[in-house]
């Protein structure tokens, strides 16, 4: 007898730990619980022996780059999400699109796993809020008295039971951003004192969060997923980029000036109007290299 195996879980070419060299994002092995991701030199990897298929990576990866793992399969009622058994619990940025995908507004869980599922739930309702979403309600349900000696008993309670819907959300943090297309979760920021408006940054951005042209320099929060590749490139460290939910995201626009260096004679960009040094022969000179 053949029997075929399921593809192993992988981390595809578009992880951006296998397209940057110093790239800090960790954001698929944070979420992991059983520490099956692991990192080296330019590589990423799920640990197939690991992996128990909870797909907590899958909401967490800004490029979807995690193949042949499908989202936990959960049951709802209604508006509300049923947890009668020990299953893996979802991660915010799950529940967070099974409240827009399902319009689901609260959770059913049987009373032995709350303690399990509570903080996952107060950090969503915190995200919520910030939304100024429909915060979710708890619902803990007690355990029924069956009388296991008697199968006709048990047999009628499972027909008088309303059958359970199934379902599956999407994922990955562009889903997300389909389902809230003027809101933002995570905050770029900008010391232009220290930025010399080199470009890396925006080149690096897969999500156009940065654009730089015209003379504008534009932060789109909205877009981010968060992946940190700007932070990264960033070698005056001008650029932090972390966590942050907010409501109805406008983009941030800096002005920047069209100038021309008087000692190398090359074109560059500045804050400031009417410079007549570049960054790099500032810096040169500092040092006293001219």
């Amino acid at each position: 007898m053949n029997l075929e195996l399921p593809p192993e879980p992988i981390i595809n070419s578009n992880c951006v730990r296998k397209r940057l060299k110093n790239s800090i994002c960790d954001n698929c092995s944070t979420s992991c619980p059983v520490n099956a991701i692991s990192f080296s030199h330019m590589d990423a990897k799920i640990d197939n022996d690991l992996c128990f298929q909870c797909g907590n990576c899958l909401f967490s990866c800004p490029v979807d780059a995690i193949e042949n793992i499908s989202p936990h399969e959960r049951t709802y009622q209604q508006d509300y999400l049923v947890v009668n058994y020990d299953e893996p619990v979802a991660m915010t940025e799950e529940l967070i699109v099974w409240h827009k995908q399902f319009q689901i507004r609260g959770i059913q869980i049987a009373e032995p796993l709350v303690d399990k599922w509570l903080p996952t739930i107060a950090a969503l309702n915190l995200k919520l809020k910030t939304l100024q979403e429909p915060i979710w309600q708890l619902r803990i349900e007690q355990p029924l008295a069956v009388d296991s000696g008697r199968r006709m008993m048990l047999f009628r309670q499972k027909l008088d039971q309303k059958p359970l819907s199934k379902g599956q959300v999407k994922t990955g943090l562009n889903a997300r951003k389909q389902f809230y297309p003027e809101d933002s979760w995570f905050k770029i920021e900008l010391e232009n004192e220290s930025c010399i408006l080199c470009g890396a940054c925006a080149k690096v951005c897969d999500e156009n969060a940065i654009q730089i042209g015209d003379n504008q320099f534009i932060l789109d929060e909205k877009r981010c997923t968060g992946c940190m590749s700007c932070q990264v490139v960033c070698f005056p460290k001008s650029i932090q980029v972390y966590e942050h939910t907010a409501k109805h995201s406008e983009p941030t626009v800096f002005h920047y000036y069209d100038a021309k260096c008087h000692t190398c004679h090359l074109p560059f960009f500045s804050w400031e109007e009417d410079v007549q040094t570049c960054p790099i022969c500032s810096q040169h000179k500092k040092q006293g290299w001219l």
